[in-house]
């Protein structure tokens, strides 16, 4: 919580402190409103809320504290800072720093800082190495069950380079997949897809009666395709110093043959994805095969296949034409619903559903791991084919299909549907209609045992809308003891609870966004009651606008914050897409990326493309060396 409370004059010093570097500050209203009435609290190494402004603002472009300086207009905004007890800003005041805030932050030019950023080596993340080695040999024959757990980054993703370390355990469990893979392809006779793998692996030296060169020309072929880029001639003499020795033991190509392959696969060059530095610390144009590693894992969560490889060889890759032309078809590739199932599923959350959210089975036998899959595959496949098809992002929320089998289809009460497998379903019903009424979203969206509207509002704006609320205050529980033991509904209960200025500046914006998804239980089911009081699905907006359940939701996003939903997927796309978090730096290319998606009626592919045409993900730059603060 911040804190403010008016005072008359700063001292002198404080005040020189502050301003230093800041071309006619003492003039700047914006400044003076912060100095009168943030300071008493937020200054010095006892700063509350561990928020000191006058550091913060030593801290320029201020634009480097994006973030903070948002919440605190926000809060400013919403009239909770400076606290009620402590008096609050006169209207002029407020509009005076809002013309300092909007001439600072948002009237800042971006294109002054953009920076492509560095991206660091990374391993491969559980997913990506298990789609890699798939892609490698044709099967899918990676067991990551017993990997140790990827970590989330601040990004929301796991493939995020600060989180992925290389454990020992990990070590040990590579090797004992990499041999495990290489044994089935090359031992199992009777199966024909390991039979056409291990063709495949061995087709470059078919015809080269030497043993030696056989196995050079094998694993060249291997090694450049799981390298991602051409092996090195260093690279094939390491192998080959392996087959060597291996060979003179058991006088077979097959046989000796397999433990290189199974060294390739525990070697750096495979299990991280690591790039071409540049040579200067200017910003630079990544090489071919980054574009393509960048790419493929963007899009597929997966190594390139041949066709991007070539492209990539032959230095045409960079080419608009040919870009735009293998991004389409790249989507149009079942590979490309890793979208769905990994970007969206880790963004949206609805990965833990069956993981962290189920029900128990004994008291619930209705909530099957086979409904819990079919939950995700509708949200994944769904999201997937608003890519595909180039749907306009409104039809996120607003889309009148969505996938369904016969389990779920019961679980939503829809008829007609009959098997085990998802379909795309046109919807009858205003029920259902996007993502904010599928059940996976409604079930991460709950409490195990019940809804919660506060949890569901806070979600779509911070989530989905990529505006969150700010932090409630301190020592604020959900409901206080008097109020939870009122005969009332929750929607009651809840009104009294936020009825104090401290709390309703928050939850009047997350509170109607919330109820009107009431509707739905904690796992997604209709209902019209609860505990016998029938629902109240209808809220209004702090600006006035009323609207009525799941219906009047989608009409309200779709109306109001369309661009905020845009901006949003911009952010998640380009930070996943880049595998980091985002920075000051990187907001060019966002607003870059909104605009073109804008100017095209707001399609999912147009950004897709924007991303990827975009300055950060076609630039790298190398890191500048630390400072040694010692000196």
């Amino acid at each position: 919580m911040f804190k403010f409370r008016l005072r008359g004059i700063v001292s002198v010093a404080i005040a020189v402190s502050l301003l230093s570097g800041f071309a006619n500050a003492q003039h700047d209203t914006g400044l003076r409103i912060i100095r009168q009435n943030c300071m008493d609290c937020h200054s010095g190494d006892s700063a509350e809320a561990d928020l000191n402004l006058e550091k913060l603002l030593r801290q320029t472009p201020l634009v480097k504290n994006l973030k903070m300086w948002r919440n605190i207009a926000k809060r400013i905004e919403l009239g909770d800072m400076p606290p009620p007890d402590d008096g609050k800003l006169s209207a002029v005041d407020k509009k005076q720093f809002s013309r300092w805030y909007d001439r600072q932050i948002n009237k800042f030019d971006y294109q002054s800082v953009a920076d492509p950023g560095y991206e660091s080596y990374r391993r491969l993340t559980h997913i990506e190495y298990r789609h890699t080695i798939r892609d490698l040999f044709g099967v899918d024959l990676a067991d990551i069950s017993r990997f140790p757990q990827d970590l989330t980054g601040k990004s929301g993703f796991d493939n995020s380079a600060n989180t992925l370390f290389l454990q020992g355990t990990l070590l040990e469990r590579y090797a004992q997949s990499a041999e495990s893979v290489v044994t089935k392809i090359f031992t199992s006779d009777s199966n024909k897809l390991y039979a056409k793998s291990r063709q495949r692996i061995l087709a470059p030296g078919s015809n080269i009666t030497d043993p030696h060169r056989a196995a050079k020309q094998i694993l060249n072929s291997f090694a450049s395709r799981a390298f991602r880029r051409p092996a090195t001639q260093r690279e094939i003499e390491q192998l080959h110093k392996i087959f060597r020795s291996n060979y003179a033991v058991k006088k077979d190509i097959d046989a000796a043959i397999q433990k290189p392959l199974v060294a390739t696969l525990v070697m750096p060059q495979f299990l991280f994805k690591i790039e071409n530095t540049p040579g200067t610390f200017k910003p630079t144009r990544i090489k071919h095969h980054d574009l393509a590693n960048r790419l493929s894992y963007f899009l597929w969560a997966s190594m390139p296949d041949k066709k991007l490889m070539e492209l990539a060889n032959s230095g045409k890759l960079v080419e608009p034409a040919v870009l735009d032309a293998e991004i389409d078809r790249m989507l149009k590739n079942r590979r490309a619903k890793s979208l769905g199932y990994v970007f969206a599923a880790q963004w949206l959350g609805f990965e833990d559903v069956g993981v962290r959210r189920r029900q128990d089975p004994i008291d619930n036998p209705w909530c099957t791991q086979t409904l819990m899959d079919a939950m995700k595959a509708e949200t994944a496949l769904f999201f997937y084919s608003l890519i595909r098809d180039n749907h306009p992002v409104s039809t996120m929320v607003n889309a009148r299909y969505t996938y369904l089998n016969e389990e779920l289809a019961k679980h939503y009460q829809i008829r007609g549907i009959r098997g085990d497998h998802m379909r795309p379903v046109r919807l009858k019903t205003t029920r259902r209609g996007g993502i904010l009424t599928h059940a996976s979203i409604l079930c991460v969206t709950a409490f195990p045992d019940r809804t919660s509207p506060v949890v569901r509002g806070k979600w779509i704006l911070d989530t989905v809308l990529g505006t969150p609320p700010p932090e409630p205050p301190p020592n604020v529980s959900e409901l206080s003891e008097r109020v939870e033991r009122r005969n009332l509904s929750f929607r009651e209960k809840l009104k009294l609870h936020s009825s104090s200025d401290r709390c309703n500046s928050c939850h009047r914006e997350i509170d109607p966004l919330g109820f009107s998804l009431e509707n739905y239980d904690n796992f997604g089911r209709w209902r019209t009651r609860v505990d016998g009081k029938r629902i109240d699905a209808a809220g209004q907006l702090p600006n006035g606008t009323k609207f009525q359940g799941p219906q009047g939701l989608r009409k309200v996003i779709v109306e109001q914050r369309l661009d905020d939903l845009t901006r949003q997927l911009a952010e998640k796309m380009l930070s996943y897409a880049l595998g980091r978090q985002l920075e000051y730096y990187d907001e060019a290319a966002i607003r870059k990326i909104v605009a073109t998606t804008k100017a095209d009626g707001y399609r999912f592919r147009t950004l897709v493309k924007a991303v990827i045409r975009s300055y950060p993900f076609q630039f790298k730059r190398k890191p500048e060396p630390a400072n040694d603060s010692t000196k």
